[in-house]
């Protein structure tokens, strides 16, 4: 198989995600239905694009049970996967979807101790396989026992054989790996905030994000704002991407959809606005599904012509 994209997802999970009318906080809930889905924002890039068609391979580490539950369940759906056996059990996250509010609430368990023999480990799976990767996404939280520069290390690694580097973290995650240079990354306006020191108030505010985040040496910025798009910072050029409204099933995911569209787009030579308008539809088609269910490729081409992009530089 040739892997085009890959994924590095250190801290995944099982996503449990309960649908329900309203959320009553102390109080009687009845569940309508329940799903259950292989996780973490790394692999559901992969699952993202495995369903698109595109040949992709999910590198993680899990544990227990829950950990080869999660492992099953990505081979069932013919996506490659590797991985670092840790010793406690693969984390379950709660989503609870409140269906006439449009509201999810998430519960999310911190995931299991990690050793610095297993980070090795899967640190050296990706020094041997990187050189056969066109991109890497590596993404979401990391589990305790990571040292705050990991995600640094694997970008210097994945990119010294050659690959293409995508992070989207938070905290220190991000802010560490900012040092590394990866070629893209995608904050959202909170994540930009953490690490810019100032809020993001307004469209010139999310202008002047990208603006700065790209002077710090990041070929592209993606800043996204939810349901309101997002920004796009390529060597001096910034576009802005507004998604079609549609009717939301979840707003879970949705981010990694979007990461999933910018990274196919830009391996596929297309330019900035056609990026921006892959990303967007695919971030918005994520949000008519159910659970972390990613989108089908008919839905993001169909939304696709309806996203709107303008050029701020």
């Amino acid at each position: 198989m040739i892997v085009l994209i890959a994924t590095v997802t250190l801290n995944p999970c099982i996503d449990r995600t309960l649908e329900l009318d309203h959320l009553v906080v102390g109080g009687l809930n009845r569940v309508k239905n329940k799903l259950e889905q292989p996780s973490g924002k790394g692999i559901n890039v992969s699952r993202a694009l495995s369903r698109w068609g595109q040949p992709t391979e999910a590198l993680t580490m899990v544990g227990g049970n829950s950990g080869h539950w999660l492992v099953k369940r990505l081979e069932e759906l013919d996506i490659s996967v590797d991985w670092v056996e840790v010793q406690d059990d693969t984390r379950t996250n709660l989503k609870v979807w409140a269906v006439l509010d449009k509201c999810v609430t998430e519960i999310n368990e911190p995931g299991p101790m990690v050793t610095e023999e297993e980070l090795q480990e899967l640190q050296a799976k990706v020094s041997s396989k990187a050189s056969e990767w066109d991109w890497v996404v590596i993404s979401g939280s990391v589990p305790p026992g990571t040292p705050q520069d990991f995600y640094a290390g694997l970008i210097e690694t994945a990119k010294s054989k050659g690959a293409r580097v995508a992070l989207d973290a938070s905290g220190i995650g991000l802010r560490a790996g900012l040092e590394a240079g990866p070629d893209l990354i995608k904050p959202n306006e909170t994540e930009a905030a953490q690490v810019l020191g100032w809020e993001l108030r307004d469209e010139a505010g999310a202008v002047a994000a990208v603006g700065e985040l790209a002077q710090r040496g990041i070929d592209y910025v993606l800043l996204t704002l939810g349901k309101a798009g997002g920004f796009l910072g390529h060597k001096g050029q910034i576009w802005q991407g507004i998604p079609p409204e549609v009717v939301a099933q979840t707003t879970v995911g949705c981010g990694d959809s979007t990461l999933a569209g910018m990274v196919w787009a830009l391996r596929e030579g297309k330019d900035l606005a056609e990026a921006m308008c892959w990303a967007m539809a695919a971030g918005a088609a994520a949000a008519t599904t159910r659970g972390t269910e990613p989108p089908e490729w008919a839905t993001v081409e169909e939304l696709v012509e309806q996203v709107r992009v303008c050029r701020h530089r």
